[in-house]
């Protein structure tokens, strides 16, 4: 398989305190990646990084065999939803999706990414109108549009119903499937452990553990969550 990301020795600190730490990993494409960790361990910062929207203090980001915030041609090769996706409340979602690839110089067909995320027959209605789940599957289709091959997304399933989850999860294999690599962050194990191929667990600011879900879920059977939390501690069991 084609490697996406790579994540080498990578260090961020904010002053003097230290936030990432040779921090190392990689995804392949068609890979759906779980990035576990507590909340202030360093997931969203990471992420910023390898969009280029912070500075990397030492290692490497490489993104298909450039390195992170390398110009348009860089950014082209990711789409990101980071915490909950802004809008135009007045503007509806083909209006929304136009912008964006205005902005990524990008021609494709609106009504086909409106139909993955299952807002064709809504594309009309103002942003102010949707739920909040309309808005995250709205993020994206922005995030997708361009036909990234790497995706990015930041806790995307926060504040869903359940109903909501499902089609997030589904979304996530679905583009999967098609080649996309995804990188997912969350604290919550069990968002992590149905949609993931294997997990990252980072802790002290580094990932201290790496598996394939379907190994250890063998392994583990019902102290999977057990031995994870020890993980994410940063203990071992």
């Amino acid at each position: 398989m084609k490697m996406v990301i790579e994540v080498k020795e990578v260090e961020k600190s904010y002053g003097s305190v230290p936030v990432l730490r040779h921090c190392s990993f990689c995804i392949e494409e068609g890979e759906i990646y779980g990035l576990l960790g507590v909340n202030g361990a360093g997931k969203t910062t990471l992420m910023k990084m390898i969009l280029g929207l912070q500075q990397i203090d030492g290692g490497s980001i490489l993104v298909l065999g450039k390195e992170a915030g390398a110009g348009a041609e860089y950014l082209s090769n990711i789409g990101s939803v980071i915490e909950n996706p802004v809008f135009y409340e007045h503007l509806n979602a083909e209006e929304i999706l136009s912008m964006h690839l205005i902005y990524m110089q990008k021609e494709v067909n609106i009504l086909d990414a409106l139909h993955l995320v299952g807002l064709d027959t809504e594309r009309k209605k103002p942003i102010s109108q949707y739920s909040l789940g309309m808005k995250q599957r709205l993020g994206l289709a922005r995030a997708v549009i361009h036909q990234p091959k790497l995706l990015i997304l930041d806790e995307p399933l926060n504040g869903l119903d359940p109903i909501g989850i499902a089609q997030m999860r589904d979304l996530m294999r679905k583009l999967a499937k098609q080649g996309m690599a995804i990188l997912l962050s969350s604290h919550i194990i069990g968002e992590i452990l149905k949609t993931a191929d294997r997990i990252g667990i980072l802790s002290d600011g580094s990932i201290k553990q790496e598996f394939k879900v379907a190994e250890k879920v063998s392994e583990w059977g019902e102290h999977f969550d057990d031995h994870v939390v020890e993980f994410m501690r940063g203990e071992t069991v």
